[in-house]
């Protein structure tokens, strides 16, 4: 009976500790609210885990993989850009090199938390469906796509709050607003108009040198996109890791 319990325990402690998750001794905990130490942290975690860590809950930075993205809506209105643009098996790449230029929010009683970031060269890699136009030329297809959203600045911000759970508090993540200020955008859509290399050439490098006109329709889907990818990202993290296990007790 003795040795049964003893199994018993083994197995439970093993599941707690699966479950609950640990930050690595390379990482560095801070005091709460100390923003410069917890930007250096999260930097520390980038830089030392780009392939992630399944220690506590951390993807595969360098290729985030989401089923499916909307680009852009067809909303019927007169525009140079009106298109129902679709990713399908998505890959992003380019998060493992973000740097955390300030943060903000990380307080006893969180609720709302400001990250401040740098992007070099966040790429989207599919399989596009467009219908719809693109001044005034009609399309509609599918194919590869490539997305590049370069020399980026990017504001995320967390509505969070706090659930105890067996004794300690974990986040909750509610809502994610992101907000990219590019300093370069180009798309690449494969195999436009039956794969007349010649227009789909043309169409590309139309958007590419408009790229600005073209970012001002697409800003507030593709924000919206990489807020769900956060999400659920961080989601994974805070299940894993409590919040008191973010700081120095």
């Amino acid at each position: 009976m003795l040795k049964i319990n003893l199994i018993v325990m083994l197995v439970l402690c093993g599941i707690c500790d699966i479950c609950s998750g640990s930050l690595p001794p390379e990482v560095n905990r801070c005091k709460v609210s100390d923003n410069v130490c917890i930007a250096k942290a999260i930097n520390d975690v980038i830089r030392l885990y780009p392939k992630g860590n399944p220690a506590f809950g951390l993807i595969d930075l360098s290729q985030i993989k989401q089923e499916k993205l909307i680009i852009s809506e067809n909303t019927k209105e007169q525009s140079s850009l009106n298109i129902h643009l679709i990713l399908k098996n998505v890959i992003v790449s380019g998060v493992e090199n973000t740097k955390v230029i300030a943060v903000s929010g990380f307080d006893p009683n969180i609720s709302k938390i400001v990250v401040n970031l740098e992007m070099l060269n966040l790429k989207l890699n599919g399989d596009y469906e467009v219908d719809g136009s693109i001044l005034l030329l009609q399309l509609k297809g599918q194919s590869k796509a490539e997305l590049k959203i370069m020399r980026s600045t990017c504001k995320l911000m967390a509505d969070v709050k706090l659930e105890e759970i067996n004794g300690k508090n974990y986040l909750v993540v509610k809502r994610v607003k992101v907000d990219f200020q590019p300093q370069d955008f180009h798309i690449r859509l494969d195999n436009l108009f039956d794969g007349n290399e010649e227009l789909t050439d043309i169409v590309n490098e139309t958007i590419n040198k408009n790229w600005r006109d073209f970012w001002a329709e697409l800003h507030n889907n593709i924000n919206q996109a990489f807020a769900e990818i956060v999400r659920n990202v961080t989601a994974k993290v805070f299940e894993k890791l409590s919040y008191n296990d973010f700081y120095i007790n």
